[in-house]
């Protein structure tokens, strides 16, 4: 499994979706967290998108915890790559998920966690990787990408000094350079052989550890583009909200009309009877009554709002109901979750319950 493309030859690209995603729940009870909604598309879309503009043509996707709602989505060669899942009866962790398909996997693997999207272009990473002999370089970002963990900092040369939490390296400080770790990494195979074979290991502890521990190149290089972390449900909401108002991934804009700056619609219904601020991204057959107001708002398609509702800076998923007068502010309500006439809802995640609609 080789690509000859934007990242040279006999490189391997893996996507890691097999975790619970705890910290997400509830929306990944049923599904997932690579498949969780992100603009309305299936989070996962925009990093197989991501990897074919890189020049792949396969990746390798493991998966554990729901896997049938990825393997439904991706049987069919999506966005042209073609897929192979390793589904692992127990988590093998972040470095041992590789290692169980070393033989599926070439001289270097991409590896890419699947609750990120990105727009950062591979080139400097691969460029440093391959000019420096590191055996493994993690690509960091300055900016907060919704992840407020402290950076992990490098020298000059690019040489990984302090990782926060693992005990290894001395923070300097100052001037240091220093990025967020983003989930995107290029591993050389032969790390991949200290992982140990068939039990749980992570990547980063105890593994690049390791490399610190023992002076082998460890690299880090801090990247340009854009990156969203969405773990849990305060990003997951946040960094929705930012890439439409940057309007950063044209896949999620596809099929869309754009009615006003930052406005953008499909198939809506009675629209011109309510209040309408951007950002907003309203898929098919999204509903506003008469004097419903909506302001930085992503919803699914069959999302209603009732007459006079207030929602604000939330997600609607597929089917969510907002009754009459209702106000919804900071908040993701799920697939057929409903939001009664008259009730107010602040810094929720809203699941559905046996709770009748009312207009």
């Amino acid at each position: 499994m080789q690509v000859r493309g934007a990242l040279g030859a006999n490189c391997t690209a893996m996507v890691l979706a097999a975790g619970y995603g705890t910290r997400l729940e509830p929306l990944t009870s049923m599904r997932a967290k690579a498949v969780v909604p992100f603009l309305n598309r299936p989070l996962l879309d925009y990093t197989l998108d991501w990897l074919r503009r890189c020049g792949f043509t396969e990746v390798v996707i493991n998966l554990h915890h729901c896997p049938e709602s990825v393997r439904v989505r991706y049987r069919e060669r999506p966005f042209g790559i073609d897929v192979h899942f390793s589904v692992e009866e127990s988590i093998l962790g972040t470095a041992g998920g590789p290692r169980k398909v070393l033989d599926r996997l070439g001289a270097r693997v991409l590896v890419v966690n699947g609750d990120v999207a990105t727009t950062i272009a591979p080139g400097p990473l691969w460029q440093h990787h391959s000019d420096s002999g590191a055996l493994a370089t993690m690509a960091l970002h300055a900016g907060a990408g919704g992840r407020p963990h402290p950076g992990i900092e490098i020298d000059d040369d690019g040489s990984i000094t302090h990782i926060p939490g693992i005990g290894i390296g001395e923070s300097v400080g100052g001037d240091a350079a220093a990025g967020c770790f983003t989930g995107i990494h290029i591993v050389e195979r032969e790390v991949l052989d200290l992982v140990p074979e068939g039990t749980y290991c992570g990547m980063v502890d105890p593994i690049y550890r390791r490399l610190l521990e023992e002076g082998l190149p460890l690299h880090g290089v801090v990247v340009p583009g854009s990156w969203y972390e969405i773990g849990t449900p305060e990003r997951y909401l946040s960094c929705q909200l930012q890439a439409l108002r940057r309007e950063e991934f044209p896949l999620a804009f596809e099929g869309y009309r754009r009615i006003m700056p930052g406005g953008y619609v499909r198939g809506l219904v009675g629209w011109f009877r309510a209040g309408m601020r951007p950002p907003f991204m309203l898929d098919q057959h999204v509903e506003l009554e008469e004097a419903s107001l909506i302001e930085g708002v992503i919803a699914g398609s069959r999302a209603y709002v009732g007459y006079g509702a207030t929602v604000r800076d939330s997600v609607l998923m597929q089917r969510a109901w907002i009754g009459t007068g209702a106000h919804v502010e900071r908040c993701i309500v799920l697939e057929d979750a409903v939001v009664p006439s008259g009730a107010r809802r602040v810094d929720e995640v809203i699941a559905p319950e046996a709770v009748g609609r009312t207009g």
